[in-house]
């Protein structure tokens, strides 16, 4: 499945839920980034399906949806598009990453949603209010920022914790000659 835009010529826009195979059957709506096809006016959808490429897509876009995460996949990991201070909005099956999505919900970086329905509501929302929209990207931004480096933190805490249980080292050579 693929959540998209479609703003016909009268400009308000609908959010879409579709599959991808739906997509692919009108070669003009859908173009895949691994076909190397330039993107031209009948182009709909650009699907960014190529490997490293992720910054690239987020660095334009207004708002992420974390996929598999309406479905019992587990989604993906949120944290480049916050990192990049793009709001996230997730579904209710992110036991990947439940940390990760705990920790934006409550630092107001991310919105989880239960269903079709409130994720088209929600990507609306921001769409609409631009304000809103930027806070809760930079409340994102925020939270990856506050929370590098800990990896590091967490061996230094671990180290500190094991230190008495250490043997003592036992000198080499070169210590025993001088001692």
């Amino acid at each position: 499945m693929l959540g998209c835009l479609d703003v016909p010529s009268g400009g308000t826009f609908q959010f879409k839920v579709v599959h991808v195979e739906t997509l692919d059957r009108d070669q003009r709506a859908l173009l895949r980034r691994s076909s190397e096809r330039p993107c031209d006016r009948q182009t709909q959808v650009f699907l960014g399906d190529t490997m490293g490429e992720l910054p690239v897509f987020l660095g334009v876009a207004d708002v992420a949806f974390v996929g598999g995460s309406l479905v019992k996949v587990g989604g993906h990991n949120m944290l480049e598009a916050a990192a990049q201070g793009v709001p996230v909005v997730f579904g209710p099956h992110v036991f990947n990453f439940s940390a990760i999505a705990r920790l934006l919900r409550d630092q107001e970086a991310g919105v989880m949603v239960q269903d079709v329905a409130e994720l088209a509501g929600q990507v609306a929302a921001w769409l609409q209010d631009a304000s809103e929209r930027s806070r809760v990207g930079e409340n994102g931004r925020q939270v990856v920022e506050q929370n590098r480096g800990a990896l590091r933190h967490l061996v230094e805490m671990v180290e500190g914790f094991l230190e008495p249980f250490r043997t003592p080292s036992v000198p080499d050579q070169k210590e025993k000659r001088e001692g």
